[in-house]
């Protein structure tokens, strides 16, 4: 599945590898109650949550930016057949080359593939498979990493302690390194001529989001800051994955407030559709815009959330449920 939407002469594209109900609510936002949902179902159905199920809503994307002479990859997706623990991300097997071709992005024509950070759904197209090998998948690319996900991925796969996450980076980082392919940068390092990296610790020690500003407009590629709308009235509330719950709170507190200042549009990495969200201040709080169809409170007619500061542990836990 393709959209895309131009800012002047750049297009931005999506490339969707699947979207779907895929996580239960209460396990992937822990402390978040159901009856926060429910308070929003009007707004949250069914784009961000399915009730029946209780199923947060997710997609799995390739981002690219068309620029004069750049074609440029923001994070690569899931990927075709590769071991995964979660069985939503396990041996998929989607047409997303073809999809690249046919928006003239053949893997071939990339030049810069820039990661957010280095988790295994946003790395799965870094390679491919060639017999028993997985290789690089764009040959002719500049790949870009935060420096200090590397480190820290690096040395915790060199000493068996990488847990769910050894299997992307052996599959999919490692071979890219190999093959002479892979950059380092620092936030506030401009990468691939337009993309300015601020650093957004707390999901990965080292996950940066990404400004593009072109044409006017304003917009920041915020990775895994957040998860769900929700969260913009809910920031205290981390995703399971984030490993460093403290640093994820303020790093989401600050992304809201820069995106408030600045009315820049917010593309998280697993939300649908090119539409974006706009985040605005609200009372003591903020409220979030997720598109054409909605203009949400800052502060929901919902019941207290909890304190959720001791409830996600500092290293993710072995599981299928990712």
């Amino acid at each position: 599945m393709m959209r895309s939407r131009k800012f002047g002469d750049v297009e931005l594209i999506q490339i969707v590898e699947f979207t779907g109900p895929t996580h239960d609510l209460e396990w992937m936002l822990p402390g978040m109650p159901r009856s926060a949902f429910d308070a929003n179902a009007s707004w949250l159905l069914p784009d961000y949550w399915v009730a029946s199920t209780n199923r947060l809503v997710f997609t799995m994307q390739v981002v690219v930016l068309k620029a004069q002479d750049r074609i440029i990859l923001i994070d690569t997706g899931v990927g075709n057949g590769k071991t995964r623990i979660s069985p939503h991300q396990n041996m998929i097997n989607t047409p997303v080359l073809d999809w690249l071709a046919a928006v003239g992005a053949p893997p071939d024509k990339v030049t810069h593939v820039v990661h957010t950070h280095l988790h295994g759904d946003h790395v799965g197209w870094d390679t491919c498979r060639d017999g028993d090998r997985w290789v690089p998948t764009f040959p002719n690319a500049i790949y870009l990493a935060p420096a200090d996900d590397w480190t820290d991925f690096k040395s915790r796969h060199d000493t068996g302690t990488l847990g769910v996450h050894d299997g992307p980076f052996v599959d999919s980082v490692l071979p890219i390194a190999e093959a002479g392919l892979l950059r380092f940068f620092a936030p506030g390092e401009e990468v691939a001529g337009c993309l300015l990296p601020t650093a957004a610790p707390g999901h990965t020690i080292g996950q940066v989001t990404l400004s593009f500003r072109h044409a006017g407009e304003h917009c920041i590629f915020s990775a895994d800051v957040l998860h769900s709308p929700m969260q913009v009235q809910y920031p205290d509330i981390n995703s399971r994955w984030c490993e460093y719950p403290d640093a994820a709170r303020a790093t989401r507190r600050g992304l809201m407030e820069t995106v408030a200042t600045t009315e820049a549009i917010v593309y998280p990495a697993h939300a649908f559709g090119l539409d974006g969200w706009r985040i605005v201040r609200q009372g003591d709080g903020y409220a979030v815009h997720t598109g054409p169809r909605s203009a949400v409170p800052a502060r929901p007619a919902a019941p207290h959330v909890p304190d959720a500061s001791n409830i996600v542990p500092r290293r993710v836990p072995q599981t299928a449920h990712g």
